[in-house]
């Protein structure tokens, strides 16, 4: 009886970690979307880095390049999409492929556009002080496409009755979690 419970306990640990890392990459594509710089940062272990693109340094300053670049960026809000994961654990320290699609509205040429990007982030993750956190993410682009010609689609707009997203502490989510 007291293996089947040591077995057991350690599987509920096991999915508790997956379940928190799962989280973790969800609060990610949040603060980029919200360009929410504390939830942002929240991510990453202490002395975390981040190789995204041409940025390649600590979590922490990326979080303030998402934040500031985001002042950029006309009202659109981005989204991005957390897909597949595959999460392997090793005691406190864990290595995740995650999957994710990303639509980033954008003036790279001067006027409103929209770029798709699909990817994967490769981190390695590590639980300290009993919190998952980013010790080294690398960015993989599979694929992208940019500019997507056409109005909006007015009738799923805040004109056709929804409500509009927003970045930072304006968003209606922060309504529903504060």
């Amino acid at each position: 009886m007291d293996d089947e419970f040591a077995s057991l306990k350690r599987e509920l640990e096991r999915l508790r970690d997956h379940e928190e890392i799962r989280q973790l990459l969800y609060r990610y594509a949040r603060g980029v979307d919200r360009a929410d710089l504390e939830l942002l940062q929240s991510v990453y272990a202490e002395g975390g880095t981040d190789h995204h693109g041409p940025f390649d340094g600590p979590g922490v300053d990326f979080a303030h390049v998402v934040v500031d670049g985001a002042r950029t960026v006309w009202d659109a809000v981005g989204n991005h999409h957390i897909t597949n994961h595959y999460i392997e654990l090793d005691g406190d320290k864990a290595r995740a492929e995650v999957y994710f699609l990303a639509c980033h509205p954008h003036m790279d040429n001067g006027r409103p556009e929209l770029a798709i990007m699909s990817g994967r982030y490769l981190d390695e993750l590590e639980k300290r002080d009993g919190e998952w956190g980013i010790v080294r993410r690398v960015v993989v682009s599979d694929w992208t496409r940019n500019h997507f010609d056409g109005p909006e689609w007015e009738k799923t707009t805040e004109r056709g009755g929804y409500v509009g997203g927003r970045r930072g502490k304006a968003d209606r989510s922060y309504e529903l979690f504060e």
